[in-house]
């Protein structure tokens, strides 16, 4: 079975074209994870192909994806995808693509690959806006960057036989950030903030325990960190210096050797308050709503004491296929 039945829940197009007819009714699953941080989103989508007298070719590497779920004609747009691998198997005959928000290599809009390695110098002028507006330009891809993290200075960066997205993956850690290419946007913004890339709050879900199929809450102390050693060399007194955050134990040290008192502390501030949010999580699963997404909010009430309260969604995956449409999701406690 198809998903004709299921019809209003998804929409997808590949290469501007709509997904439709024999093609649609042989679709039988579309998997898509919004992941914060800098993971790039992903989706996969399943195609029967089992009709010896209408089979139809795999998709091309490249092509360019969009997904749209919701119900009743009311469509909620999930993301421009790169489809980057494609697989045929058989018994049964099926065709698999597994996509991610991110060009893996040139797509018919021009989407260059983020991922090539490049050898040049970023100077310690340039805020982080400005970091990032090149590097979006350069990948065919729009800076998304919010007021908040804008005029960061993240010093003198050498960039050596690294990848663009690396770079920013190493800001990212650095500075608490989230930084991922989604949906043709370059997005940079502060971790667990739930701000989108035009400044506005992400959506909070209120949540009550009938509105679940599913949920639990975990907490441990595997993250606990009281404080946390970052080191720097001062080159003036040729002598590495310990910068620490907190005073209590146990002791985190970070294994990296910072370039500068500034930049050691902002690492240090960033692990502490990682540790702190993964403190508690929460997963649930519930009912299709294309409404919870990666850094959204979401309230449960009536959950138990410990679980009620806000939380800061750090996955959200949404399944389609001839079960229905389901939402999971994990979440971490706000700073």
């Amino acid at each position: 079975m198809g998903l004709m039945d299921f019809r209003p829940l998804v929409r997808v197009t590949i290469n501007g074209t709509p997904v439709s007819g024999f093609m649609f009714s042989q679709l039988t699953s579309v998997r898509v994870t919004d992941t914060a941080g800098f993971m790039s989103d992903t989706a996969e989508i399943t195609f029967a192909n089992t009709s010896p007298i209408s089979r139809f070719a795999m998709p091309a590497p490249g092509a360019e994806i969009e997904i749209a779920l919701g119900y009743l004609g009311r469509f909620k747009h999930m993301g421009l995808y790169i489809a980057d691998e494609i697989e045929e198997s058989s018994p049964p005959r099926s065709i698999t693509a597994i996509c991610r928000a991110k060009a893996q290599g040139e797509t018919g809009s021009g989407f260059a690959p983020i991922s090539q390695q490049k050898t040049r110098s970023w100077p310690d002028s340039l805020t982080l806006q400005e970091i990032v507006t090149t590097i979006a330009g350069e990948n065919g891809l729009k800076a998304g960057i919010t007021d908040a993290v804008a005029g960061i200075m993240p010093g003198h960066i050498d960039q050596i036989d690294e990848s663009d997205l690396s770079v920013l993956t190493r800001l990212a850690a650095v500075h608490d950030l989230v930084a991922k290419p989604a949906g043709g946007i370059l997005f940079v913004g502060r971790r667990a903030e739930s701000v989108n890339a035009s400044g506005r709050q992400m959506p909070v879900i209120h949540l009550q325990e009938a509105d679940v199929t599913r949920w639990s809450m975990r907490r441990s102390l595997g993250e606990a960190t009281g404080t946390v050693i970052a080191t720097y060399r001062d080159l003036d007194q040729g002598a590495d210096i310990e910068v620490k955050v907190g005073d209590k134990e146990p002791v985190r040290r970070l294994r990296q050797r910072f370039r500068s008192e500034s930049e050691a502390r902002t690492a240090a501030d960033t692990e502490a308050r990682r540790a702190g949010r993964a403190k508690e999580t929460l997963e649930v699963e519930m009912p299709g709503n294309p409404s919870i997404v990666a850094e959204g909010k979401v309230v449960p009430t009536g959950f138990s004491s410990a679980a009620d309260g806000d939380w800061v969604i750090g996955t959200a995956t949404h399944e389609v296929s001839d079960s229905g449409y389901r939402t999971m999701l994990q979440a971490e406690r706000p700073e």
